[in-house]
């Protein structure tokens, strides 16, 4: 059935090629003033055949050599074939995991991230940019950072290269292209189209840039998905449109493999989706009416395009409809999806100093193609880990001037989509003493600049260490809520697990009447991931996405996508809850306010005692 359909529509194809002008071969140079020459201003990027990243273009078979090799050189890397091209070529999606399907702390399965690139062939910047955040993982794995916490923790699924064909064929003549006017566009602009222009796949086209006749055919990928697949003017029915989309949704082969990609997530546990264009150096995501996750996609915008230099990626909502990849995955999994289109702006090539003649946003000089493809590599992996999983406090431990522990917490899974704190206690803080508290995380916290100094990621402004308090209740029932200043804080290098997973700080018991017998005592944290993120204010509850985050609660308890202090570690526990009622929690902030508390009730697991009293209490 699909072949059939498949020559029918060539056979309207070819019907339509009346409604094309003659065509006209034109050619892109540096500085050529013949009327059939577009002066770019700077030389015409050709494509090269090397493995290792250059300043420039490397071919279609450069980049899949070098893809296919780190594949099978790290163990953390598995290329997949998701499906083949018209012309019999392998589509391969990148498998990025540590393959066990677990959570590093095996408390829930690992959710899926998937990236997607040159999607419409012109679009050189886009296979270099997401085979540069393939190259950095596999430049990192093993340094225990953030690309181990997401090889741990999560299934990332790169396509670099989804059009196959389309990219050979304009690496074919990189410097030339065939105009044609299409009457029924409005307005009928000759658009230089197909060699170097190509948008579209290669249904209905030969090799041979002469040909003129099939100049304007082939589907636009980006126009070919459900569920908006044929309902705007975004899109047309015309075979020699820009923007035709096919005979159905998900007619191409092409789009068939990114959706067999995205299986291997699988698709259920997908948490985001990227789509890699270039240009116009802006972040289009779909508002799908569910106000949570709208927000949630709003707020990551920021985070991945703020975390580039100079110019700055400005988030927008597209034209509603038009049978984007975004749109499909916005709204059949109601996940954060995004149309990343890279630089330049929307001005062309003119902001490095181009000519600005036709369409030389898709001609990236070779002199910015490493700066972008490092920097968007830096940016999309910034993405990956905010919305992996919000982040969670795992344990503290407390101890004195002669280094003996007076209190350790450690959340611990208690099966799928639980954790359970098991505490142990020796004694309670003494008014006006001195202790050495350690926080450990279950990520990489902060980034190093060159010098190993603890910075901010690019495009980040948060605070770079904990805020502890002391909050509790008095003897005489007075609820308080004390600073707790820090000295000596520091972040650990080598960590727990991953670098920098890890603070510790001393502190000093301030003098106040209420700590002298309280009934109840906690220190409370309040903390940023490096994303900007604030903790899960309940560890117990494993945070997943469900068009919002379930399970990731602020500090009154509220899934609020926002996170909040965490207060689950009590030096003093009087068995109440660890979070108060909704009629009486805190309104506003993130964290549901970091103020007075008054909880109401706790389980209590007695494990023993000995001359040094020790409890352990398990919380669901």
């Amino acid at each position: 059935m699909v072949a059939l359909t498949r020559q029918i529509s060539c056979l309207l194809c070819a019907a339509l090629v009346a409604c094309a002008a003659q065509a006209r071969q034109l050619e892109y140079t540096e500085s050529g003033t013949a009327n059939h020459q577009f002066a770019l201003g700077y030389a015409v990027p050709q494509p090269v055949m090397s493995a290792a990243p250059v300043n420039g273009f490397r071919t279609y078979q450069a980049l899949d050599s070098r893809l296919q090799a780190i594949a099978l050189g790290n163990g953390m890397v598995r290329a997949q074939v998701v499906g083949q091209t018209l012309a019999g070529r392998d589509i391969v999606a990148y498998v990025l995991s540590d393959g066990d399907g677990l959570t590093a702390r095996a408390d829930a399965p690992e959710p899926a991230l998937m990236i997607n690139g040159g999607i419409h062939a012109r679009e050189w910047a886009s296979p270099e940019v997401v085979a540069g955040l393939l190259e950095r993982f596999d430049a990192h794995t093993g340094q225990g950072g953030m690309v181990d916490y997401l090889l741990d923790n999560t299934q990332i699924i790169l396509i670099p290269v989804l059009n196959a064909d389309g990219f050979v064929h304009t690496q074919r003549t990189p410097a030339h292209v065939l105009e044609s006017t299409f009457t029924r566009e409005d307005p009928p602009n000759r658009w230089p189209r197909d060699g170097r222009m190509r948008r579209k796949n290669m249904a209905g086209v030969d090799d041979d840039l002469a040909t003129e006749g099939d100049g304007l055919l082939g589907i636009d990928l980006n126009r070919n998905n459900s569920p908006f697949w044929a309902r705007s003017s975004g899109s047309s029915g015309a075979p020699q449109s820009i923007v035709y989309h096919g005979t159905a949704a998900a007619s191409e082969p092409e789009t068939r493999a990114m959706q067999a990609a995205a299986a291997l997530g699988p698709a259920d546990a997908l948490h985001m989706y990227i789509d890699v264009h270039s240009f116009s150096r802006i972040l289009f995501g779909s508002d799908t009416g569910r106000s949570r996750r709208d927000t949630v996609t709003r707020r990551l915008a920021g985070v991945i395009g703020g975390a580039t230099s100079g110019y700055g990626y400005d988030p927008a909502p597209p034209g509603v409809g038009i049978g984007t990849t975004e749109e499909y995955f916005a709204y059949t999994y109601q996940i954060p999806a995004y149309t990343l289109e890279i630089e330049p702006g929307p001005n062309g090539a003119v902001e490095y100093g181009g000519n600005g003649v036709s369409h030389d946003g898709f001609i990236l000089p070779d002199s910015e193609v490493a700066r972008v493809r490092d920097e968007l590599a830096g940016a999309m992996l910034l993405g990956l880990y905010a919305q992996a999983m919000p982040p969670h406090m795992v344990a503290m431990t407390v101890r004195d001037a002669t280094g003996d522990v007076v209190f350790d917490g450690q959340w611990t899974a208690d099966g799928a989509g639980r954790r359970v704190l098991a505490v142990s206690r020796a004694s309670t803080l003494l008014v006006g003493a001195r202790y050495t508290v350690a926080l450990q995380f279950d990520r990489p916290m902060r980034v190093r600049d060159a010098g190993g100094a603890i910075a901010q990621y690019r495009g980040r402004n948060v605070p770079l260490s904990p805020t502890l308090r002391l909050a509790g209740v008095s003897a005489d029932g007075q609820a308080f809520d004390l600073a707790l200043p820090s000295t000596e804080a520091a972040w650990q290098q080598t960590g727990q697990v991953y670098a920098d997973d890890r603070w510790q700080a001393d502190i000093t018991v301030p003098q106040d009447d209420r700590l002298s017998a309280p009934t109840l005592l906690a220190i409370t944290v309040q903390a940023q991931d490096l994303s900007g993120a604030a903790l899960d204010a309940n560890p117990a509850t494993v945070a997943d996405w469900a068009a919002g985050w379930s399970g990731y609660e602020d500090g009154a308890g509220r899934e609020r996508d926002v996170g909040g202090a965490d207060r689950s570690m009590r030096l003093i526990d009087d068995g109440s809850p660890l979070f108060p009622t909704q009629a009486t929690a805190p309104a506003g902030g993130g964290d549901g306010g970091s103020g007075v508390w008054r909880p109401v009730g706790l389980l209590v697991l007695l494990l023993g005692a000995g001359l040094v009293r020790t409890r352990a209490c398990r919380r669901r």
